[in-house]
């Protein structure tokens, strides 16, 4: 009896077991016949749109700014170099780095013994060519006195002759005594050239006396600028840079010791490219009208500044255009020589412009416009000026419009969009009903009936159609699946 209980309690499990397995392959075999039905379906066919963010086109005005990078100059600097070799035997207390000098004050000296010599044998050389000079001056006024004495004697010889001659026509005189008066004559007059010469030669005495004097006055002056030239004085109010050497140590003939240079002279050397420099010299007043500001790490205020030239030249290896901007007002005295600022240049306003993101246009100006029906139409427009991430562009065509705000390879003309306004949050709207006709709501039960689905879900759906009006969400669905 408890074999014949099993037996019956086996053949029940086995019968269990094999209806569920049967179960399990109708079910599976109703979703694949589903869902290959529904493949088969036809689908209506929808335009695709693109969700763009866009921006709204107004004509302003507005004055473009360029941001470059520049290093802080020297605009007067000055070499501080020995004049001769030697000894430093005085320096200053303040010739050191960062040392602050007034105008006129002594850095250093070399050893003044060498050239205080040479001065003092030029001063010796003047004082002969004086003497010489005046030894000169005295001989031709000698000269000159011996030469009136030779001239009168001449004269009086004459007379003597002339007299003779006349004694001789009235027969009182010999023609020996007129002859021995024309001989004293013609000695008189070759005394009086000998004289003559000797004042030539008074004359040419004191020119090369003053030629030598001239000379000594010259190496006189030159001994005395080398004398001075070994004690270095300020040329101007500034800072001490790159000092070197110490009081006692020898130094070499022109060998450099220090730079000097002046706080309140201070430049920024800064370059923008060629196209950018063609922008602010076309403009009114040229390139010296931007207006410039300096900004400095660590310092809060801005540095204002004032263009004051370009370079004539390019220089070996760069490019664009090299600009000299001069610091002004107090704020320049907290940067120093080598330190690198931020430039800002700003240029005249222009009017009846937009600043757009650069990623709005081609590089050919080809901006996308969103027009009737949200289709987009490509406009050219005019690009005026770059601005960073931004680009500045004439607003005449696009006034008023509203413009892709970054074109993306799937947008072109003709596609169709969804705006969206940066910065505008959509409040998402309750999805409205559908009110159905009476044809519709046949169909819909029709296809809803016949479909493979959960009982319940089957019978909400047939109660929602039977009301008359269904979500669009579910509208969508049914329609799709029947194909209309």
């Amino acid at each position: 009896m408890r074999f014949f209980n099993r037996g019956i309690f086996g053949l029940v499990l086995t019968v269990l077991t094999v209806g569920v397995l049967m179960a399990a392959v109708y079910v599976f075999k109703n979703a694949q016949d589903d869902r290959e039905s529904r493949d088969k379906r036809p689908r209506g066919d929808r335009e695709r749109s693109f969700a763009v963010y866009v921006l709204p086109i107004n004509a302003d005005a507005i004055k473009p700014e360029l941001t470059v990078f520049g290093e802080v100059i020297s605009g007067r600097t000055l070499e501080l170099r020995t004049s001769a070799g030697g000894k430093l035997v005085q320096m200053s207390k303040n010739f050191r780095k960062g040392g602050a000098v007034s105008k006129g004050e002594l850095l250093f000296a070399t050893d003044p013994s060498s050239a205080s010599a040479d001065v003092q044998l030029a001063e010796t050389s003047v004082m002969e060519a004086k003497a010489e000079l005046t030894e000169a001056q005295d001989a031709l006024i000698l000269s000159n006195d011996e030469l009136r004495a030779a001239k009168h004697q001449y004269e009086l010889r004459i007379q003597a002759a002339k007299r003779q001659k006349s004694l001789l026509k009235r027969g009182v005189g010999t023609e020996a005594a007129v002859e021995t008066a024309e001989l004293s004559a013609s000695s008189a007059e070759t005394q009086s050239l000998s004289k003559r010469q000797s004042v030539a030669n008074s004359k040419a005495r004191i020119n090369r006396a003053k030629t030598s004097l001239k000379r000594s006055i010259i190496n006189l002056n030159e001994s005395e600028r080398k004398l001075k030239d070994l004690a270095v004085k300020a040329g101007f109010d500034g800072v001490l840079a790159n000092v070197a050497g110490v009081l006692g140590g020898l130094v070499n003939p022109n060998e450099r010791l220090g730079e000097l240079i002046d706080p309140n002279a201070l430049e920024v050397s800064f370059r923008i490219s060629s196209e950018q420099f063609v922008n602010l010299e076309s403009t009114l007043g040229g390139i010296k009208a931007a207006s410039v500001s300096i900004y400095f790490t660590g310092l809060d205020t801005v540095i204002p500044a004032v263009i004051e030239r370009s370079s004539a030249a390019v220089g070996e290896g760069m490019t664009g255009r090299e600009i000299f901007a001069r610091l002004v007002g107090k704020n320049a005295a907290a940067v120093r020589v080598g330190d690198f600022v931020t430039v800002k240049l700003q240029e005249p306003e222009l009017q009846n412009v937009s600043l757009i993101p650069s990623t709005a246009a081609t590089s050919k100006g080809e901006v996308l416009v969103v027009g009737d029906e949200n289709r987009l139409r490509a406009v050219n427009v005019k690009i005026l000026r770059k601005q960073g991430n931004n680009i500045i562009i004439q607003s005449d065509k696009l006034t008023g419009l509203t413009i892709v705000k970054q074109r993306t390879p799937q947008l072109g003309e003709g596609i169709l969009i969804e705006p969206k306004f940066e910065g505008v949050v959509e409040i998402p709207v309750a999805p409205k009903d559908i009110v159905l006709t009476a044809d519709q709501q046949e169909k819909m039960l029709d296809y809803i009936k016949k479909g493979r689905m959960p009982d319940g879900v089957k019978k909400r759906i047939i109660n929602k159609i039977t009301s008359g009006a269904i979500p669009k969400s579910m509208y969508d669905r049914i329609t799709d699946g029947m194909g209309s």
